[in-house]
């Protein structure tokens, strides 16, 4: 055989291999991802959450709705107790893996509230109080690597933009880091600013106009926009005791060296600031007045004595350093322990530590983890919760790792949720900056009214972003030679059982005696004293549905026929006029079917 065709035929071998084993694989997931996988879970439900930790459902696994054209994810309660299950969780999912990085609120079970793809990348979603109301605050704008440019937004209860606040001054815009509402009713936020420095003590051989990130935090009067502060780390810091390398930073203006990097900003009631330092691995105060550092804790300071044996102080790349109680000292933070590739720590951890000003000493009084010990690469916050009866938990977001948790004062873990696989946390696929919890939002959309959608005989309803519905009406109205009737009747009422309800629409409920089947719909939203809040969009069945649902009836038991045709026509040899008779009798039982 020529050589030639030796190669072709064996290119076609291979050729035909490699389909064949693609085939097989997508086979195998296939019905291992939506056969095996299912009726596994279905026989032993406490299969799934291992299942889902272990990335069989995909790195972020999601809920689709009929009536709603966003997704949100379809969270694991890893452990979970019953006081968990008050209150909204903010959270703004990022990373590779979902569809779109809006803000997003859930319920304690991790069913979406709301969400939004009004607004590019947001950060910080959380529920804030101005002038006596609440509002839903967040950052959104461009996010580039660690840090943001952008605005920050305020809706109130109807998720109407109320206020929009920048940072002041030429060439400034907001980053993602911080927006903190005092209880003075300004705002404090944190900026970014590229600009040049001196390096000369980072040694090889950067030089006195070298390029560094400079980290700023800003006071703002959110009334009337005025720049009330504004402290700058490059006044009071040198980047050769940063605790972050980077061999290409520093050297040109593409690549800055982002020596200090604030992700934190509180005010006390003295005027002071606290602020958290990730990469000099220190929160420390700041006057008010004057911007002087008037404290250090963590990092290259010495002034403090760890009297819990360095466990106050030995915190490295934390997140969200916050007053607790002031009088007392207390302050929280969550200790990440790794920024890539410095691992400091084999797991991150939420912090309560006590700071004695006065004698200069720090004591760790509780730590929390999670259930996996989780390693937190960059992100996360820590928040005392009063959820009543002078009971308080804690909540923590575990930032980079898609997970938030729910512990007592004491540290006992209550519970822990994870909105994608744990196998893909250190991937980072799905993250979220920070995460918090309200137990008092409460809100009702003001440009947009509950949603209705009809799909396979089931019509399905949901209202994103509303709060107060307890129970879903069920309306229909019928039609009279082709003319919509003005009279609504109530069909159906159901208590709303998470993001979307459906009702089934079968075909006994759209005929009313003596009059034409239902072909218009619509639901009204119901409180909990079953007053009506609002009407969605009137839904209507589709043409055909009904004769469709026949049609499909029909051809089911022609099939049927058929098969049973063949196998006497295989087992008698029946002729044409057999053929003939046996399909005439088949027809003839339908005329017989009970059709609405």
């Amino acid at each position: 055989m020529p050589v030639v065709a030796m190669d072709r035929q064996r290119i076609f071998r291979y050729t035909l291999y490699a389909v064949l084993s693609l085939a097989t694989l997508v086979v195998v997931v296939v019905t291992t991802q939506f056969l095996l996988i299912p009726a596994v879970t279905y026989i032993w439900p406490q299969l799934e959450t291992p299942f889902y930790d272990l990335g069989f459902f995909g790195a972020y696994p999601t809920r689709d709705y009929v009536s709603f054209n966003l997704s949100s994810p379809r969270s694991t309660l890893i452990r979970w107790d019953d006081s968990c299950d008050r209150g909204n969780v903010f959270i703004d999912p990022g990373g590779p893996s979902p569809d779109h990085h809006g803000p997003m609120i859930l319920d304690g079970r991790g069913n979406l509230v709301w969400t939004s793809d009004q607004y590019e990348t947001t950060t910080n979603l959380k529920v804030q109080r101005y002038r006596g109301n609440d509002f839903l605050t967040f950052w959104s704008g461009h996010k580039a690597k660690t840090m943001g440019t952008g605005s920050y937004y305020m809706l109130d209860n109807t998720y109407s933009v109320v206020h929009k606040v920048d940072a002041i001054g030429d060439g400034l815009r907001a980053d993602l880091h911080e927006f903190k509402i005092t209880s003075d009713d300004t705002a404090l936020l944190t900026v970014y600013n590229k600009t040049q420095a001196d390096l000369t003590k980072m040694g090889w051989f950067r030089g006195e106009h070298g390029w560094i990130i400079d980290s700023i935090f800003q006071e703002v009067d959110i009334a009337d926009g005025r720049l009330l502060f504004e402290w700058k780390a490059s006044d009071h810091f040198n980047a050769a005791d940063a605790y972050m390398t980077n061999p290409f930073g520093g050297y040109s203006s593409g690549i800055p060296f982002d020596f200090f990097h604030i992700n934190s900003i509180e005010k006390d009631s003295s005027g002071n600031y606290l602020i958290s330092s990730r990469h000099f691995h220190s929160v420390m105060g700041i006057n008010g007045v004057t911007g002087e550092v008037m404290w250090q804790l963590g990092g290259h300071a010495e002034e403090f004595t760890d009297i819990s044996n360095g466990r106050a102080s030995d915190f490295s790349w934390q997140h969200d350093a916050r007053w607790l109680d002031e009088e007392e000292g207390i302050l929280t933070l969550f200790d990440n322990g790794v920024a890539w590739p410095h691992v400091d720590a084999p797991y991150s951890q939420g912090k309560v530590i006590r700071v004695d000003l006065e004698n200069r000493t720090a004591e760790l009084l509780h730590s929390y983890t999670s259930l996996e010990h989780v390693r937190s690469s960059s992100q996360g916050s820590v928040q005392f919760i009063d959820i009543g009866d002078a009971e308080e938990h804690v909540f923590i977001g575990w930032g980079s790792s898609a997970a938030y948790t729910e512990h007592t004062t004491d540290g006992e873990l209550l519970c822990e949720t994870h909105f994608a696989a744990l196998a893909s946390f250190w991937w980072e696929r799905v993250k979220s900056y920070r995460a918090f919890k309200s137990l008092d939002w409460h809100a009702m959309p003001k440009a947009w009214d509950p949603s209705a959608a009809i799909e396979g005989g089931a019509l399905f309803v949901s209202w994103n972003g509303a709060t107060e519905v307890a129970f879903w009406e069920l309306q229909g109205t019928v039609i009279r030679d082709g003319q919509e009737q003005g009279e609504w009747k109530e069909l159906d009422i159901l208590e709303r059982d998470g993001f979307e309800t459906s009702f089934p629409l079968p075909p006994q409920l759209a005929k009313p005696q003596g009059e034409g089947p239902y072909t218009h719909f619509r639901v009204a939203a119901l409180d909990a004293e079953r007053n009506v809040l609002r009407y969605s969009n009137i839904a209507t069945r589709p043409a055909g549905s009904a004769s469709g649902y026949v049609l499909t009836s029909l051809a089911g038991m022609l099939c049927i026929a058929a098969v049973l045709g063949i196998w006497q026509y295989r087992r008698k040899g029946w002729k044409a006029a057999d053929w003939r008779q046996y399909a005439q009798s088949a027809v003839d039982r339908t005329k017989y079917q009970k059709l609405w």
